[in-house]
């Protein structure tokens, strides 16, 4: 439930700087791509470039205040590192109130930063779309935030199999001791942690399908093809990922890129069911895992590890 961001966004534009081979040196003005991963670095600095301030305003003020409240709650005496959230086999979590307040900031943070990097990717496109043999992104921050309760999206059988498929494996693995548990201290109710479950998710699930498909997925198919641009995008978005907590690994993380990827190739490289089926994949996982876990006491819930 809970997403290892803290060298993620410096993972993933290394990565999209060495794959691209393309100089350090910017052009003028700056290619659509060297926008999107300058405010993928700095929310606001690609919306800066395209001469849209407001937006750059926006983004660079929503990333620094959720910047600030993490490291405030950080700071707290009962917030929890990893040692203390998780144990030893990675199939148990324990949260407390700070530190869930901690991940609705860091979520939000990083998520600003995925969507800030298409948002300026998408505008560069939609001004001059020249020498792209890929469609320029369309999909507004509305759109991809409606797209998880679009009938349309979700009584297609790309996404309503895979998810029939996810919930008769969570069912079937419920009583399971390796099953993933989610386990909340006195100050967290079982309510907070749903509703986190459906809040955060839809952060995540816009950002991460805008960032990885909107962007590269369309950048890289542009430039090398639709296979080579699924490949990449799908790499990426792997090594983005550490499979701490429920977080899926790299190789998870890759093997569903590719679907994700196939689906917004299929799609005319629009996001939107991407975003639905993503949104959708990560709530029910995250519902299993609250109903798996219940309330202890930290002490308890990590003396049988």
């Amino acid at each position: 439930m809970c997403l290892a961001v803290t060298s993620r966004s410096f993972r993933l534009i290394l990565a999209i700087v060495l794959l691209s081979g393309t100089a350090a040196v910017l052009a003028d003005p700056p290619e659509p791509w060297l926008k999107g991963v300058a405010s993928a670095i700095l929310p606001g600095a690609g919306q800066a470039s395209n001469g849209d301030y407001g937006d750059a305003a926006l983004h660079f003020g929503v990333f620094a205040v959720s910047v600030y409240g993490a490291l405030r709650y950080k700071d707290r005496s009962d917030w929890l590192d990893a040692d203390e959230r998780y144990d030893e086999d990675n199939n148990r979590e324990f949260i407390n109130r700070t530190t869930l307040h901690y991940d609705y900031a860091v979520r939000l943070a990083s998520d600003t930063t995925l969507y800030s990097g298409y948002a300026a990717y998408r505008d560069a496109r939609q001004r001059d779309n020249s020498g792209f043999r890929t469609p320029a992104p369309r999909e507004s921050l509305g759109d991809l935030a409606r797209a998880p309760f679009s009938f349309n999206y979700l009584s297609r059988p790309t996404t309503f199999i895979p998810l029939a498929v996810e919930v008769a494996l969570l069912y079937h693995y419920r009583d399971s001791k390796d099953a993933y548990a989610i386990y909340r201290a006195d100050d967290v109710s079982e309510r907070d942690l749903h509703v986190f479950n459906l809040t955060a998710n839809e952060m995540t699930a816009v950002g991460e399908e805008a960032f990885f498909r909107g962007f590269l997925n369309n950048e890289f198919s542009s430039r090398y093809g639709d296979g080579t641009g699924l490949a990449v995008s799908s790499v990426i978005f792997g090594l983005a990922h550490t499979g701490q907590g429920q977080t899926a690994n790299a190789l998870q993380a890759t093997a569903a890129g590719f679907y994700f990827g196939w689906l917004h190739q299929k799609n005319g490289y629009t996001t939107g069911e991407g975003v639905a089926l993503h949104y959708w994949f990560n709530v029910l996982a995250g519902a299993a895992a609250i109903h798996n876990g219940g309330r202890a006491e930290l002490l308890h819930i990590q003396l049988p590890f």
